[in-house]
């Protein structure tokens, strides 16, 4: 057995328990943290900015886009 099909059944396996856990049937996380790290994620030097000036991120599209 190579390392890429152990890491495979792992994986798998991980997977399989959060499926039976129904971790995948709805976001733990509140609308305002997922907001969040989908900016900082999509534009970490415009987050940086706006962390350093204390503004509040601006809104994002359905794609991603900054809307204002």
């Amino acid at each position: 057995l190579n390392v890429s099909v152990a890491n495979a059944v792992i994986l798998f396996e991980a997977q399989q328990q959060r499926l039976q856990a129904g971790l995948y049937e709805k976001c733990r996380l509140d609308k305002n943290t997922v907001e969040k790290l989908l900016f900082e994620f999509s534009y970490p030097e415009a987050a940086k900015v706006y962390q350093f000036k204390g503004e509040t991120y601006p809104e994002l599209d359905g794609e991603g886009q900054i809307i204002s």
